[in-house]
């Protein structure tokens, strides 16, 4: 299922959905790409510190948030990147005053360090990417994501975030480079064997399932009275898929049937979610309002969970303890980076360990098809 369905899988604002999904994986789904996520924010934030020399006697200058080297980050760059980062991602600063607003700062600060640390890096060991390069996966994923009239759409959406086409032309350019920094750091690693895996299968007998999935017929309408409506006429025997075809606002579905194919419940808006997951078989639900519109839903099919047989899990295991292996030798080493660079912060934008490596929100693991969540993409 190829197509982005915005109107019941999770995400942030409309506006700043709708370029997190266009943006979709920038670099690759593979495992490398999912491997960095616990830096990709820090490429995002690093890319305005300027050169700014000064007498390392003196102290940061009064309007500087962090220091490498020579290299001063002052507030306004700092805040101008994590602009950049709402903008593109969603991610939204705490309004100040807020208890979480100190801690984010902070965050931020140290994403903002190590992204610069990465870019050092890359530099030291050669490692550019082109700007040819950067629009070739830009044109490739607007032609396969949003299909024809894609780029008029791209550009909207950009605008309705306050992002720039060169703002994810650089967030192409820095993810790129990073997982080919990635490849070098971790290109010696051992083999994961054949034995390796099957301890694992035997380790994490309770994680290998298949998760229950539906599949689902959706129709987004603009009010709830509409949608109540929908419901009446179902009840009085109307066909779903018709009146998909003839009242759904989602353009990505409509000709579908409404038809979402199979998901699984953690990759649909909670709201929704709950509503699929506890109708049965055969049955309707809704209406269900999501930031898209009222939702209602039908369930086809109802695949249970399952256990996953060796020979089922045997490559996506191998995958993910690959992941694994190559997650630990880079933490390792840019954790060795950032000790190295004796990062200097302003107090207010110390983090709590500014030594210790970020971690990211997920595990790195792979699909085997570019997807997540068992190969169905959001």
């Amino acid at each position: 299922m190829k197509r982005v369905i915005r109107s019941v899988l999770t995400g942030g604002t409309a506006a700043a959905k709708g370029v997190t999904a266009a943006l979709g994986r920038l670099v690759s789904g593979t495992t490398r790409a999912r491997a960095i996520a616990a830096t990709a924010v820090a490429i995002v934030v690093a890319g305005g510190a300027t050169p700014f020399a000064i007498d390392r006697l003196t102290g940061l200058p009064d309007d500087a948030a962090l220091r490498i080297g020579d290299v001063v980050v002052t507030e306004s760059e700092f805040d101008e990147r994590v602009d950049v980062l709402e903008a593109l991602y969603g991610i939204r600063r705490p309004a100040d005053g807020d208890e979480q607003a100190e801690t984010f700062r902070r965050d931020s600060a140290k994403a903002m360090a190590v992204g610069m640390i990465l870019e050092n890096a890359a530099r030291e060991r050669g490692i550019e990417v082109s700007d040819k390069t950067a629009r070739d996966h830009l044109d490739d994923m607007i032609e396969k994501r949003m299909g024809e009239g894609g780029r008029a759409a791209f550009i909207d959406l950009l605008g309705n975030a306050g992002a720039s086409e060169e703002d994810v032309l650089d967030e192409i350019k820095r993810q790129e480079t990073t997982s080919r920094l990635m490849d070098e750091v971790t290109a010696d690693a051992d083999e994961i064997t054949e034995d390796d895996v099957r301890t694992a299968f035997a380790e994490r007998q309770d994680e290998m399932v298949a998760p229950e999935q539906r599949r689902l017929r959706n129709i987004v309408v603009a009010s709830e009275s509409e949608a109540r409506e929908l419901l009446d006429r179902l009840a009085d025997g109307a066909d779903f898929a018709t009146l998909a075809r003839r009242h759904s606002l989602d353009a990505s579905t409509r000709e579908q049937d409404g038809d979402l194919g199979l998901v699984r419940e953690r990759q649909l808006d909670e709201r929704y979610g709950e509503a699929a997951f506890s109708a049965a078989e055969g049955d309707t639900f809704g209406p269900v309002e999501t930031e898209h519109g009222w939702n209602v839903g039908y369930v086809v099919e109802v695949v249970d969970e399952r256990e996953l047989t060796f020979e089922e899990a045997r490559e996506e295991l191998r995958r993910t303890l690959e992941s694994e292996r190559d997650l630990e030798i880079w933490r390792d080493w840019l954790g060795e980076r950032i000790r190295e660079a004796d990062v200097e912060y302003a107090d207010a934008y110390r983090p709590a360990e500014p030594d210790a490596p970020p971690t990211g929100p997920e595990q790195p693991g792979s699909t085997g098809d570019g997807s997540e969540d068992g190969g169905v993409p959001r």
